[in-house]
């Protein structure tokens, strides 16, 4: 029997097609509207030059979110990775109901930003609360997770950590459990406590996936928006507003499209060097084993 070539073309043709409009078509067109000034009265385009990148770079709303990103970006990948890797450590300990404990974290993810953002917002409101009510007695003021300019960043990056944690913590379990078991206990036998065994046996295994997870969580992070548009609008006085959301505000508020397309192209470009750097280092670890 002939099998048809091009029936698994005609299967990934719907999703090639969507990549394509909602993904790759953007890019090059955003790169146009970078040098483009668009007159919103009569929707016609100008060629403006370097102007909106120079508007851009001049703009300490610009600089003061990319500072925001960054902070962002790294308090939420340090926090994701240590709580995801002593999470999947214990469910990959073999404990009773592991499997239910997962199903559980995983329902935040499944849940829409909107929802999450909302839900939220309520639990730390000032008035009412219920963070605010049962932590009120031990003197925290939860509240000022998205109140107090110093920390209502963390206190966006506690809320995503929240959303999220299931999903990293499922890529970190899975290096675990491609950890040989002969390799375990042939720490046990040489002596190694719980510590050793994991700096020097599963640590290095895991690093590959620890590489990648990293990766994903730094990209997830400059590129987030959502959550804390509806938790904080990027307040208190722009604490919170990152990169993203200043894309989105310029874009959709201030109706600034030129510049949020010149925002969009540094996001674009944040991503591509993230994207080398792990290719680079993905390259040199395998180097190193081989």
């Amino acid at each position: 029997m002939k099998t048809n070539s091009k029936l698994p073309y005609l299967f990934i043709a719907p999703v090639a097609l969507l990549l394509f409009l909602f993904s790759y078509l953007p890019m090059p067109y955003s790169a146009y509207l970078s040098f483009q000034k668009i007159d919103i009265a009569t929707g016609k385009y100008v060629f403006a030059g370097l102007e909106n990148w120079n508007r851009i770079l001049r703009d300490k709303n610009f600089w003061e979110s990319c500072s925001n990103t960054f902070w962002f970006a790294l308090l939420y990948t340090v926090i994701m990775l240590v709580l995801a890797v002593i999470v999947a450590l214990i469910l990959n300990s073999k404990i009773k109901g592991a499997s239910f404990y997962l199903t559980v974290m995983f329902i935040p993810w499944v849940i829409s930003e909107v929802i999450v953002g909302y839900t939220w917002k309520w639990l730390l409101n000032p008035d009412y609360g219920v963070l605010n009510y049962l932590l009120g007695p031990f003197g925290i003021k939860a509240s000022s997770l998205i109140s107090d300019t110093a920390c209502a960043l963390l206190g966006a990056v506690i809320v995503y950590v929240w959303r999220s944690l299931a999903y990293t913590t499922i890529l970190v379990l899975a290096g675990l459990q491609a950890v040989p078991n002969d390799c375990l206990e042939a720490a046990g036998i040489d002596g190694c406590n719980k510590w050793k065994t994991f700096t020097k046996v599963i640590f290095p295994i895991l690093s590959p996936t620890i590489l990648i997870v990293t990766l994903l969580n730094i990209i997830n992070a400059i590129s987030q928006s959502g959550i804390i548009l509806v938790l904080t609008k990027g307040g208190p006085v722009r604490a919170t507003e990152t990169l993203a959301l200043y894309l989105y505000k310029e874009a959709f508020i201030n109706y600034q499209f030129s510049g949020a397309a010149t925002m969009s192209i540094v996001l674009t470009v944040i991503n591509l060097l993230i994207v080398a750097a792990y290719l680079y280092l993905n390259k040199k670890n395998r180097e190193v084993i081989s």
